[in-house]
């Protein structure tokens, strides 16, 4: 549909619902395609003139002439546009830097976490044999039951020996206390 024909650029009022309909009949379709070349996606570019239109019926009483209306709709299309994609390089710039950020802290994070389990478990090698046993298995996520069982001794001897164990322990990691402290 020609809407300059229609009109032909005589004044027209945009508060008869007849005449905005056909604008917008009339121009849809075209800003669609329109603001697809600058967004690339058809649903966001639909939803953007569909926006357009919204703006200009709000506005309808200020326009009286169809080079207007087209002036208006295309430049609110092209400036909606170009904000969209101004917002989504903010967004992406911010994601990549939380992956960025997320991917430094990772890899910190399980350096102290290695490291951590470095020290315990040269701790733990250690301690006397039986100890040494339930503190492994402690480490492997056992309660003190299963534990006993395991080793076939009394759940009472797995608390006692852990008590030891983790005395011991504390004497042993004293000194690496202040670098694990540091390394968080």
């Amino acid at each position: 549909m020609n809407t300059d024909k229609v009109y032909n650029n005589v004044g027209i009022s945009l508060s008869d619902e007849r005449v905005f309909k056909n604008l917008f009949d009339g121009f849809y379709a075209p800003l669609c395609v329109f603001a697809n070349k600058f967004v690339e996606d058809e649903e966001l570019s639909a939803d953007i003139v569909q926006d357009c239109f919204l703006k200009l019926w709000q506005i309808r009483e200020d326009f009286f002439y169809l080079h207007q209306v087209k002036s208006f709709l295309y430049t609110s299309v092209r400036n909606h546009c170009l904000n969209e994609i101004a917002h989504k390089k903010i967004v992406n710039e911010f994601t990549q830097k939380m992956l960025d950020d997320s991917e430094e802290f990772f890899f910190h994070d399980h350096v102290i976490e290695e490291e951590t389990y470095r020290i315990l478990t040269d701790g733990i090698n250690q301690l006397p044999k039986q100890m040494k046993s339930i503190m492994m298995l402690a480490l492997e996520g056992l309660s003190n039951g299963e534990i006993a069982e395991e080793l076939n001794v009394s759940t009472e001897t797995v608390r006692s020996l852990k008590k030891i164990a983790y005395r011991k322990l504390r004497v042993t990691l004293k000194e690496y206390y202040y670098a694990l402290f540091f390394m968080l």
